[in-house]
């Protein structure tokens, strides 16, 4: 979706009948089951080609297709590729000079290369989960997918830079991702804090373990949470909210002294920042430069000025306008293309066309059910439900 975000053509195979998995996770829409809310949020601007990859005859298609292409990537578990015939000395045969591109969960080799792997799994396999959470609690995954979307941003950025030094040398490449290795990334500053100190680092909810006060706090009708990284805005802080005191306490003199006294400097702010509502604190800080900020729900962070201001949400017309983030990027030179979902198998035809595949070959194609072809779909009335994921080439 980054690619097809500016300006790639991007041909996404799926398979017949089901397709993508992610099509059906719920909410979904009433009338039209097979675009769920999480496949249209992370699928706008592709065009869906339906095939049977299990089949030689679409393998043989894919390779087609692959002629055609830039970049070819592939999200299966580590040696399926091969197994099913789209590896990437296959892929090259058919493009000598195109950027393979695998996201796998575990990475492109060690004991783990063929494992199956999900975002979860894969965040309390690289201890994310370990440092997530309230104290105590034995940690919990993010609230978002961090490793899903956190590898799709990874791997996009690798593509733009092996296509940058075909261009500069001719030559394709290969680019991995993983999951596994995203993780490893985002544990950064942990990993190396456990090698220094030689503890485990532990959830601590809010707060962060190199500086203090940095945290979230109660106020009279809800939370806020206030970040200060240094003595100098400690100083402003003490001022602003009527404690110029603890300025001077020994036990927060400065950053390190803070940090490891910081359930009692919580305790000092939390018995004043419970006084007033988190509107008046949020003016009070800003007015003296504290960074802050209210802990908004998914409605408040819709209803944020800023967020309109900036213009990242874009409605997607076949959930009824429904909107959704465009890529967190802007560009004074182009527009950030924001395309639809496509429906299962709306573009096979056209795709396959302009690979060169002739009418009676496609026709011949669909009627042994190698793929499946799809007139686009009438605009959604978007009515969704809710009870109690393929590969891709991009052009």
């Amino acid at each position: 979706m980054i690619l097809a975000a500016l300006g790639a053509e991007i041909w996404k195979v799926e398979r017949p009948g089901s397709g993508d998995e992610a099509r059906h996770m719920t909410p979904v829409l009433d009338d039209e089951p097979s675009l769920g809310a999480y496949f249209a949020a992370i699928n706008r601007g592709k065009r869906s080609v339906a095939l049977d990859l299990s089949s030689p005859e679409g393998v043989a298609v894919a390779l087609r297709l692959a002629a055609q292409c830039d970049v070819f990537i592939e999200n299966f578990r580590g040696g399926k590729a091969r197994a099913m015939g789209i590896d990437e000395s296959a892929v090259r045969a058919a493009q000598p000079g195109i950027i393979y591109a695998s996201v796998a969960a575990f990475g492109p080799r060690g004991p783990d290369y063929s494992k199956p792997g999900y975002d979860a799994l894969l965040q309390s396999r690289t201890g994310i989960v370990s440092v997530t959470g309230e104290p105590g609690t034995g940690g919990v995954r993010t609230g978002v997918s961090v490793l899903d979307m956190g590898t799709g941003i990874w791997v996009a950025l690798g593509i733009l830079a092996a296509l940058l030094n075909r261009q500069q040398t001719g030559q394709g490449s290969r680019v991995d991702g993983s999951l596994f290795q995203t993780g490893a990334m985002w544990m950064a500053y942990h990993l190396v804090s456990r090698q220094l100190t030689g503890t485990d680092p532990k959830p601590q909810g809010m707060r962060i373990g190199a500086m203090a006060p940095y945290g979230a706090f109660s106020t009279a009708d809800s939370r806020l949470l206030i970040g200060v990284s240094n003595d100098r805005l400690y100083k402003k802080l003490c001022e602003a909210i009527g404690l110029p005191e603890l300025v001077s306490d020994a036990r927060f003199a400065t950053n390190p002294h803070r940090v490891s006294n910081h359930d009692e400097l919580d305790r000092e702010l939390q018995a004043i920042l419970s006084t007033k509502t988190t509107a008046k604190w949020l003016a009070c800080f800003e007015q003296a430069g504290i960074p802050a900020s209210a802990i908004q729900t998914s409605e408040q962070l819709l209803a944020d000025p800023q967020l309109e201001a900036v213009g990242q949400m874009r409605p997607i017309e076949r959930l009824g306008g429904v909107a959704s983030p465009s890529i967190p990027l802007g560009f004074s030179a182009f527009e950030v293309s924001d395309g639809e979902p496509p429906w299962l198998g709306e573009h096979t035809r056209e795709v396959l066309e302009s690979a060169g595949f002739t009418p009676e070959e496609i026709g011949d194609l669909e009627r042994r059910r190698i793929v499946q072809c799809l007139a686009t779909k009438a605009k959604s009335n978007a009515s969704f439900s809710s009870p109690s994921a393929s590969s891709s080439s991009a052009k």
